[in-house]
C-alpha cells in the first residue's frame, strides 16, 4: 500500500534473475508465468468491490500495515485493479506493468548496491 522503503520501487518484485530462473524472457515458463498472472489478475478485477469492502472493513481495524486514511487507500486499490479500463486493456496495462518490473533498472542497482555492502560487512 505505497509503504516500500526503498526509492522507486518497481510495481512488483519480478526481477532479471527470476526471469532468467524461468528459462529467459522468451521461455515457455516464463509465458506461462506471465499468463497465470494476468488470469489472477482478471479475476481479482472481477472480486474487486467484494475485496475493497473487505479491505474498508479492515482499516477500522487499527491494523498496524494498514494506513490510517481509507479514502486514500481504497483510491489506491481501485487504481491497482484499474477498474476504469475494460477487460482487454487492463490485461494490456497489466502486461506492461510485468514488463516494467521485469525491466526496472533502479532495483537492479539498488540490489547491487546491498549485495556489495553485506559483501564488505
Amino acid at each position: 500500500m505505497g509503504r516500500d522503503p526503498k526509492p522507486f520501487p518497481p510495481p512488483f518484485k519480478l526481477c532479471k534473475e527470476m526471469v532468467d530462473a524461468m528459462g529467459g524472457p522468451e521461455s515457455h515458463h516464463y509465458n506461462s508465468f506471465k499468463t497465470y498472472c494476468i488470469e489472477a489478475y482478471n479475476i481479482l478485477r472481477k472480486h474487486s468491490s467484494l475485496i475493497i469492502n473487505l479491505f474498508q472493513l479492515m482499516s477500522a481495524a487499527n491494523i498496524p500495515h494498514i494506513p490510517p486514511d481509507p479514502e486514500k487507500t481504497m483510491l489506491k486499490l481501485e487504481a491497482a485493479f484499474a477498474l476504469d479500463l475494460d477487460d482487454e486493456a487492463a490485461v494490456q496495462h497489466f502486461q506492461a506493468l510485468i514488463n516494467e518490473s521485469s525491466n526496472a533498472l533502479f532495483p537492479q542497482l539498488v540490489e547491487t548496491v546491498h549485495r556489495w555492502a553485506q559483501y564488505w560487512r
